[in-house]
Formats: C-alpha cells, sequence, structure tokens
C-alpha cells in the first residue's frame, strides 16, 4: 500500500500552479480558501487537505498517484493542453482564459524567443511579443518583473529610445536555449 505524503502532493500542486501560469487568487478561488491560506501554504506553514486535492487532482487533470510522486513530470505545453481538456468545464476553462502569470510569460515562452536569448529585447519589445499571445502587461509590470525574475533573465546592455536611456533585457546564459 502506498502511502500519501501531503507534503510532496502539496509542493506538487504549487509547481503545478507555477507552471501552468494560474494565478494564487484564481487557485485559492477554485479550492474555495482565501489568499491568506495559499499564502500560508506556500510558505510552508500549511498543506493542502484532501478536498483540495482532490480538486486539484481533477483541475490539472492528474491522479493521486502522480500528485504523490516525488519527481512530477510536467509537460512543456500543460496549459495548452489543460485548456483543451477542460473546454467543456466553464469554471475550470475561465482560468485557463485569463492572462497567464508574468512569470510563467518569462519562462515557457520569452526564455523561448530566440531574440531575447541572443541580443535581447528591450521592455517595448517584450511587450509586444507577449501581445501576440493575447496578454497585455503594462511596460511598467514587465520591468519590474525583469528585475524580480533576475534569475532567468539579465540586464545585457542599454539603448537610446525617443531620448531616453532603456534596457536591454536577455536571457541569462544557462537559460539560453533550453
Amino acid at each position: 500500500m502506498i502511502s500519501i505524503d501531503r507534503k510532496i502532493i502539496t509542493q506538487n500542486i504549487l509547481k503545478l500552479i507555477d507552471s501552468n501560469g494560474i494565478d494564487d487568487t484564481d487557485f485559492a478561488n477554485l479550492i474555495e480558501k482565501s489568499n491568506r491560506t495559499l499564502a500560508r501554504i506556500r510558505k510552508q506553514e500549511a498543506l493542502f487537505n484532501i478536498e483540495d486535492i482532490n480538486i486539484a487532482s481533477s483541475f490539472f487533470n492528474r491522479t493521486l498517484i502522480e500528485l504523490n510522486s516525488p519527481n512530477i513530470k510536467i509537460e512543456e505545453d500543460s496549459r495548452n493542453i489543460l485548456k483543451q481538456i477542460h473546454k467543456d468545464n466553464v469554471a475550470y476553462y475561465t482560468i485557463f482564459e485569463k492572462r497567464p502569470s508574468i512569470t510563467y510569460s518569462i519562462t515557457f515562452y520569452l526564455l523561448n524567443n530566440e531574440q531575447f536569448c541572443s541580443s535581447g529585447m528591450i521592455v517595448d519589445e517584450i511587450k509586444k511579443f507577449f501581445e501576440t499571445f493575447g496578454w497585455n502587461y503594462s511596460s511598467s509590470y514587465i520591468s519590474s518583473s525583469m528585475v524580480r525574475n533576475s534569475k532567468y533573465v539579465s540586464v545585457a546592455g542599454t539603448e537610446i529610445v525617443d531620448g531616453n536611456r532603456v534596457n536591454i533585457y536577455k536571457a541569462r546564459k544557462i537559460f539560453e536555449n533550453k
């Protein structure tokens, strides 16, 4: 008999939330918890309960055995796969119709963009790139997100645009052509 490890399951659910670009508020609403409760779970001060796990299992289309695995496999195109699976489930589908988290957009899209990895992009170019997917992020939000995601992104230089000096952001060497 396999023992259930709620700590592993909780970590895997958090990985699935992040790797699918799901907003914490949307997930908290889905499992009928407060943002504060989800924040406590993220800080490892609490774990998901059985009811939460069952909802997450259905939402992420994962079995309990998969969620309980210390080495959960997450498909590269997981968000679009789940969107297709849930096309007839309004409660789930609407979450995937929303703009994904900026970290997801950076990690799974921008870091796979050849121009961003090779020569870099300014915020306006990054904004236009995201808009091709229907994701509208403000320039200031993108700029602050580049700083927050310094694990993946670095300032590769500057250039003058309309008389202003702007940063050129580029994938860190370890993430180029991942």
